[in-house]
């Protein structure tokens, strides 16, 4: 394997390990954080350069594992820099791995199923990658904000319960991040009616149902929230239904078009 994709892969999972490490174990202080943040430099600036060679003049390449790449890149770019003002690199221990993962996959199974995008669709992806990765921030935060919830009714203050951030904040943020990605997803859906012409042709028909669903779950879940005031366990769990329809409507469908040449 090259060293260009060696490097972020043993980058992410190195420093997945070390915030798992400090989230776990009682003797590990927070003077990690500098190694850490050293490593997600690298492996951010050098997943990005591999995926730099995306771009072409006619275009931009998008197959399915690239997508995923692509995906993971941005999701732990935006991690990485949000972790500056905001107690949230617990999502690390989750989202870090992932993109390591996402890197390799990428450089074993390249697929020759992806199609070069004009600029002006590209810009529509671009969107839509932009809103799978906040609301993929929203997802992972909803999963820790579960483990703690569950940890704290039963009482059970362990070392990673106490070194995450309060309850509140924890909530604070993943509305927060529900309500970008939300905007995103809606420019998103604009942009693919402006650009994309027909629907049935370009096989995209189960992919905008699917992804329409996922806007009304997401909406339904910031209404009730604003309007209702209901959180907690039901916004967790509808968060997770809503994502996963929403992952469905893309890489499903690309899944099924590029395999199976449907």
């Amino acid at each position: 394997m090259p060293l260009l994709h060696t490097l972020p892969f043993i980058t992410y999972l190195i420093a997945g390990l070390l915030l798992t490490r400090y989230f776990v174990l009682d003797t590990v202080s927070n003077q990690h954080r500098v190694i850490v943040n050293l490593l997600l430099f690298v492996a951010c600036w050098s997943h990005g350069y591999i995926l730099f060679e995306l771009w072409q003049h006619e275009g931009v390449f998008f197959g399915l594992t690239v997508s995923v790449s692509f995906v993971a890149w941005v999701v732990a770019t935006l991690l990485f820099l949000t972790s500056f003002t905001k107690p949230i690199h617990s999502l690390g221990i989750i989202v870090y791995p992932l993109s390591a993962i996402a890197v390799i996959v990428a450089f074993l199974y390249p697929g020759s199923g992806g199609k070069l995008l004009s600029i002006s669709i590209a810009a529509h992806v671009f969107l839509s990658i932009g809103a799978y990765a906040l609301l993929s921030l929203a997802v992972g935060q909803s999963l820790l904000l579960s483990i703690q919830e569950r940890f704290l009714h039963e009482h059970n203050f362990n070392t990673f319960v106490d070194k995450l951030p309060a309850l509140q904040t924890m909530e604070d943020f993943l509305y927060q991040t529900l309500k970008m990605g939300f905007l995103l997803l809606t420019l998103s859906l604009i942009s693919g009616y402006l650009y994309i012409s027909d629907f049935f042709t370009q096989q995209l028909t189960y992919k905008t149902i699917l992804s329409v669903l996922a806007w009304l779950g997401f909406a339904g879940i910031l209404f009730a929230h604003m309007v209702f005031g209901i959180r907690g366990k039901l916004i967790v769990l509808l968060t997770q239904i809503a994502f996963a329809v929403l992952l469905l409507s893309y890489f499903g469908t690309k899944f099924f078009i590029e395999v199976f040449a449907l």
